[in-house]
């Protein structure tokens, strides 16, 4: 049986041009194999749990990283095309919203994320498929025929190396979880045996994930289509002071506010009410709305639990802020 699927993950339908591609994805658009590592790394992690795929932050996060590792930085990825057109290859399945039939079956063409979440639940793999993906054997075979038949040589080792941060920045990430909610930090147990690669994918994912990708001092929420979000996961007090990788030494901050905090132009109170330093206005700056948010309160994860420490807040507010 797995005889099929190779064949099909090596002979994916895709586009073929000389101009748009390089030999580096052997002049053929690389988004289905890339989607396709993407969800085998989630039906590994066991956040895939049941025959059905749906269109998620998650999804996505992985889809861009792998796109990160094969194309060049002013290359956009679009993962709308593969989780659509991916249905010509057989063995993916959209699954239609109710009363939406039809529709999905008339439709040639996705131009976005809404259109597709409108008319599409989700996708089913053929059982057998979804089955030969649960086993890690063959699992791992489906990988390697996709790396090796849609990729060219020198890119064989990197995506390999991208499936395996994967894996342990979702270990790593669950280790966290855990220490986050007994508040304690491990030193040299959890973090030390991970490289920073693995380290800074899975704090940004707890972190982002904890804060549903809002800002936790502006409140500023925004996702792409591509599922680019706008916030970075910050750390309160550096990790290489700390080794402190835990839900409460983070926040979820969009890039003007992290850089703002990293600064030391804004703090947050042991009380969670941002401070903001004179300095923000100062030498002809033009803060702009970042002096309105004086005195407001964050918006942190839903669980009381896992807010920011406030020691790590206190050691901001004595280290790095500027008071005056």
């Amino acid at each position: 049986m797995i005889d099929i699927y190779i064949k099909s993950f090596s002979t994916l339908r895709s586009d073929i041009s000389r101009t748009r591609w390089t030999a580096a994805t052997k002049f053929r658009a690389p988004h289905k194999p890339l989607l396709l590592l993407a969800v085998i790394d989630l039906i590994a992690q066991g956040i895939i749990k049941t025959n059905f795929i749906e269109f998620t932050p998650d999804l996505g996060e992985l889809f861009t990283i792998y796109w990160s590792r094969v194309m060049p930085p002013d290359q956009r990825s679009n993962i709308i095309l593969p989780f659509y057109h991916l249905g010509s290859d057989k063995f993916w399945h959209h699954i239609p919203k109710p009363g939406m039939e039809a529709v999905l079956a008339a439709t040639r063409q996705i131009r976005g994320v809404a259109q597709l979440q409108e008319i599409v639940l989700g996708v089913k793999l053929d059982d057998e498929l979804y089955t030969l993906l649960c086993r890690e054997e063959s699992r791992n075979m489906l990988r390697t025929t996709l790396i090796e038949t849609c990729f060219a040589p020198e890119l064989h080792a990197a995506l390999v190396e991208q499936g395996i941060i994967n894996k342990e920045a979702f270990q790593y990430s669950q280790t966290l979880l855990e220490q986050s909610r007994h508040q304690r930090v491990q030193e040299g147990e959890g973090a030390e045996q991970y490289a920073p690669a693995v380290r800074d994918q899975a704090f940004r994912r707890v972190i982002v994930s904890m804060y549903d990708h809002r800002c936790a001092v502006c409140g500023i929420r925004m996702l792409t289509a591509d599922c680019h979000t706008v916030v970075d996961a910050a750390h309160i007090v550096p990790w290489s002071l700390t080794h402190n990788d835990t839900v409460q030494n983070g926040m979820a901050l969009c890039r003007l506010c992290h850089w703002t905090f990293d600064e030391g132009l804004i703090t947050v109170s042991g009380s969670y009410a941002v401070l903001v330093s004179k300095q923000l206005s100062a030498n002809n700056n033009i803060p702009s709305h970042m002096q309105t948010l004086s005195g407001r309160p964050i918006i942190g994860p839903a669980e009381q639990l896992f807010w920011p420490e406030p020691d790590a807040l206190h050691w901001h507010q004595q280290k790095i802020f500027r008071k005056y």
